[in-house]
């Protein structure tokens, strides 16, 4: 019986993203960065570290991961829609007030942006609603639906 539960309680593939995605942001940040900011160091090593320990628990079944990996997928999630909107802000800015000038670093910050979305904003939405509680989800879902 254990066994089984166990087995039920393993995520692999998300276990395995969780991973993959905390080691290209530290990857990111300390060997693509070309100047050092304690703030962007220490948030996004925090947030690595939270990804790393979230994607191994659900790898290895432990009953505390689904737990972990939400908090760290709605943390993930609200840094970011912040830093993606606060992207676009600034790309407006720049275009907006230095004109063909600004474009350019709008365009950066744009390409910037969008390079994050899939991995600060997509995957830990998708993560917070694949690893909710099952009754919330039996909720949501229409009762003529008939699963397996």
């Amino acid at each position: 019986m254990n066994e089984g539960l166990e087995a039920r309680m393993r995520h692999p593939l998300m276990g395995g993203l969780d991973v993959l995605v905390a080691a290209l942001l530290l990857v990111g940040v300390w060997g693509l960065l070309p100047a050092r900011w304690w703030p962007v160091d220490v948030g996004a090593t925090l947030l690595a570290m939270g990804l790393a320990v979230a994607g191994l628990g659900l790898l290895t079944g432990q009953r505390w991961a689904r737990s972990v990996a939400r908090a760290v997928a709605a943390g993930a999630l609200a840094v970011g829609l912040a830093l993606v909107t606060a992207l676009a802000i600034t790309a407006g800015n720049l275009a907006g007030l230095y004109g063909p000038v600004g474009l350019g670093g709008a365009a950066i910050l744009a390409a910037v942006a969008l390079l994050l979305v899939p991995y600060l904003v997509v995957f830990p939405a998708v993560q917070l609603w694949l690893l909710a509680p099952r009754s919330a989800r039996d909720e949501a879902e229409p009762p003529d639906v008939e699963r397996p």
